[in-house]
């Protein structure tokens, strides 16, 4: 009768201290679309508890569109198209309505493999385009590019170093 009692407790435990014992939070968990964030200084923080900063290390992840091209990357040289009269309902995104050489396209394309890395040099609040986001100078070994970190996050164009 008594192993009939102590199984069941004892299987309860296992799974139930098994599930508590998980302290460490999945970089999954902490990025997702309902994700808010909030500058200050030169520091994003989210609502999630995840932190975004100059000087921090990036890895540059696999491009979001099938043609290669980053969705949330562009060129430094290219200019967000202001949204005047509202936002663009051709673009999801206020960064992918950009004016951009084909050329320079191209280069972020060349330059930007997956797995390097590059290094957030500055954050600012853009109202350039609508939807207001977050717009990130990032440095990679060759050259200088901007991005919206928030998307570059969620299409995991860029991802957090473990």
């Amino acid at each position: 009768m008594k192993k009939l009692i102590i199984i069941p407790v004892v299987s309860y435990l296992m799974l139930f201290f098994g599930n508590s014992v998980y302290g460490q939070t999945n970089s999954d968990s902490l990025i997702n679309g309902a994700m808010t964030l909030e500058l200050k200084n030169d520091t994003l923080f989210s609502n999630t508890g995840l932190k975004i900063f100059a000087g921090q290390k990036l890895i540059v992840g696999k491009a979001a569109c099938e043609d290669g091209y980053y969705r949330s990357v562009i060129s430094k040289n290219a200019a967000i198209v202001p949204s005047i009269w509202g936002q663009d309902m051709r673009f999801e995104n206020a960064i992918e309505n950009h004016v951009n050489k084909k050329q320079s396209r191209e280069k972020v394309k060349r330059d930007l493999l997956p797995g390097s890395l590059v290094t957030i040099k500055k954050i600012r609040f853009s109202k350039t385009g609508k939807p207001y986001f977050y717009l990130a100078t990032i440095s990679s070994d060759t050259d200088d590019y901007s991005c919206d970190i928030k998307l570059a996050l969620i299409l995991k164009e860029l991802l957090l170093q473990p």
